[in-house]
């Protein structure tokens, strides 16, 4: 028996070895298989890399070329050399031609766009003319058809880094796109071109202006003369955040002439409008402004309220002594100490009416006391 079982071992035994050689044969293969397909993607990869960057290489020696021709040159210069004056030539021709590649033509137009983001003056119009020259402006007006809304808004940028102000009528309509980028960038380039009159975009749009492009926009017209534009429409508008827009003008450029068609937004349906009302009445006020702040106190949000009695710290007078003095009672602390505030703010007799409250000397008002000496101290 024992006998039977070592022949039949013997009869399988060369089947199994040679099976494991073969199969060791068949990894060895496939990591050279492995090893020589890593080494020609290597190869391919650098060979690929090398003719990528000759080609950057020479798209920057045209771009570089030009670039330094617009940013140095004079037109009232007599003695040119004429050498350097073939090779711009030259490089313009080239330049041309390049402009049929989508990919050269982004690499130039990058390298201009940086070169215009640096430069004023008499540099910065030749580096325009440049660009015009090369026929960019016509491939941005083509950009502005795109379907899609990144290329849209980035031909609406570079037409605005490049000052291509006789665009600006293509540019309008898409102030009030769907994307918020792509109207973004084209009211950031209406204002830029055309200053306060570039607003004129608010009498259309019906999507929302951000906060963040609120400040942009305001940022913009403050290196611009100031222009007496009619801002009383705009108070009018379905838009709220054109409406809010419009008081924050208002408040900036002191168009004290809109006080009272201002003070009627007190009642406006949305929260934020009625809030920078609030802060136009805060600069810009008369001796009934917080009587109208006190009659719509209680209809008012809390956030609004805390509002109306910041306010009241630069506007309020002895008159709103009393009412002051009843919101001490209040439950929130940081009410009481914002109606503290504007009671000691409002001279002498505010503050000796403060100190007399009957919760003057128990926490948290005496506190609040001891804080509010300290700051008019300081």
């Amino acid at each position: 028996m024992f006998l039977a079982k070592l022949l039949i071992l013997n009869e399988f035994l060369p089947v199994a070895y040679f099976s494991r050689v073969h199969y060791q044969v068949i990894v060895m293969l496939s990591i050279a298989g492995l090893i020589i397909s890593l080494l020609v993607y290597m190869l391919f990869y650098m060979y690929f890399k090398s003719k990528h960057e000759k080609k950057h290489d020479k798209w920057r020696l045209i771009s570089d070329l030009l670039i330094h021709r617009a940013v140095f040159y004079d037109a009232e210069e007599e003695d040119i050399d004429e050498t350097e004056a073939q090779a711009a030539i030259a490089a313009t021709a080239r330049a041309k031609k390049l402009m049929h590649n989508k990919h050269s033509r982004k690499f130039v137009t990058g390298e201009i766009l940086s070169a215009k983001k640096n430069m004023t003056g008499t540099a910065s119009d030749n580096l325009k003319q440049l660009y015009q020259q090369l026929g960019l402006d016509k491939y941005a007006l083509k950009s502005l058809k795109s379907r899609l809304w990144h290329i849209k808004a980035k031909a609406i940028q570079e037409l605005t880094v490049m000052e291509m102000s006789e665009y600006v009528n293509q540019l309008y309509a898409f102030t009030n796109d769907q994307v918020e980028l792509v109207r973004m960038e084209a009211q950031t380039a209406i204002v830029q071109f055309n200053g306060f009159e570039g607003l004129r975009f608010l009498d259309i749009i019906t999507y929302p202006i951000s906060d963040w492009q609120q400040i942009k926009l305001l940022q913009q017209l403050a290196h611009v003369p100031p222009v007496n534009i009619s801002i009383d429409g705009w108070l009018r508008s379905e838009n709220n955040s054109v409406v809010v827009f419009a008081l924050k003008l208002a408040r900036n450029y002191h168009r004290f002439e809109l006080h009272d068609d201002i003070l009627l937004c007190l009642d406006h349906a949305d929260q934020n409008v009625r809030l920078e009302v609030i802060n136009y009445l805060c600069e810009i006020y008369t001796d009934d402004t917080t009587d109208e702040l006190i009659s719509r106190f209680l209809k008012e949000d809390f956030k609004n309220q805390l509002a109306m009695i910041k306010a009241m710290q630069n506007i309020g007078s002895e008159k709103d002594i009393l009412f002051l003095l009843s919101l001490l009672d209040n439950e929130s602390h940081e009410m009481k100490l914002t109606a503290a505030r504007a009671l000691a703010k409002i001279g002498k007799s505010g503050l000796a009416s403060l100190q007399g409250h009957a919760l003057a000397k128990s926490y948290p008002l005496n506190e609040m006391v001891l804080q509010i000496k300290g700051e008019l101290a300081a």
